[in-house]
């Protein structure tokens, strides 16, 4: 039977159900609860899934940002973009190949926010995209729920600033350093908060040679449309 009662260890509810009913995942209970006609049942199922997915969510995040703090202290900054390049360069790659249009980019970057649990807002402007994530549910909401480590110096893959989270800067490489190598032009661009109150800005331009220069200059590259493909 489903219960959903205060927990004084953790100081929030969670399900204490019969012990024959923990393993049921807490959706396949709020579609029951529909099914059942049970719609106050199945909104506070709803509400708690969430609060399992992003407690869980968090959780991860942390340990990542962790992990390349520990990295950058004790074996050296650079070694955190070898790690990130490891990672995406593959999954870029395979991106690129399957992306059609900036529509169906800003689509599936939506999808990647929405995951993460983001407060985001998109507008259409005449040239491009803006999504404003206030705050983006990985980077931007750790930077407001703790101290993470930052770049001591500026790289071109922490778009030539130092204070730019670790953890953040696979924004950089992923999105627009990989992207610009292996096609000419960024994915999207990021425009990260200076402080971490500041919601985070990301640009999807509706047509490469529209991408200001200073969004190539600043990650090392430079804009050339005859790379563009």
């Amino acid at each position: 039977m489903f219960r959903l009662e205060k927990s004084e260890a953790l100081q929030r509810k969670i399900r204490q159900d019969d012990p024959t009913d923990l393993g049921i995942p807490t959706p396949t209970l709020a579609r029951q609860a529909i099914q059942a006609g049970k719609v106050d049942e199945a909104l506070e199922l709803i509400d708690y899934n969430y609060t399992e997915g992003i407690i869980l969510h968090d959780g991860m995040i942390s340990f990542l940002e962790e992990t390349f703090n520990y990295l950058a202290t004790n074996f050296g900054e650079e070694e955190v973009e070898k790690v990130l390049r490891h990672r995406y360069e593959p999954r870029m790659a395979d991106w690129l190949s399957t992306a059609s249009s900036v529509r169906e980019v800003l689509q599936r970057c939506a999808e990647f926010q929405r995951s993460h649990y983001s407060n985001i807002t998109i507008v259409e402007e005449p040239d491009r995209y803006v999504t404003t994530c206030d705050p983006c549910g990985s980077g931007g909401r750790l930077r407001r729920t703790r101290s993470v480590g930052v770049t001591k110096k500026a790289y071109p893959w922490s778009w030539s600033k130092s204070g730019v989270p670790y953890y953040c800067a696979h924004c950089s490489i992923m999105w627009e350093i990989i992207p610009i190598e292996l096609r000419g032009y960024p994915v999207r661009i990021t425009l990260p908060g200076d402080r971490p109150e500041d919601p985070c800005i990301h640009l999807f331009y509706k047509r490469p040679e529209l991408i200001p220069e200073e969004y190539f200059t600043r990650v090392g590259k430079e804009k050339d449309i005859s790379k563009f493909k």
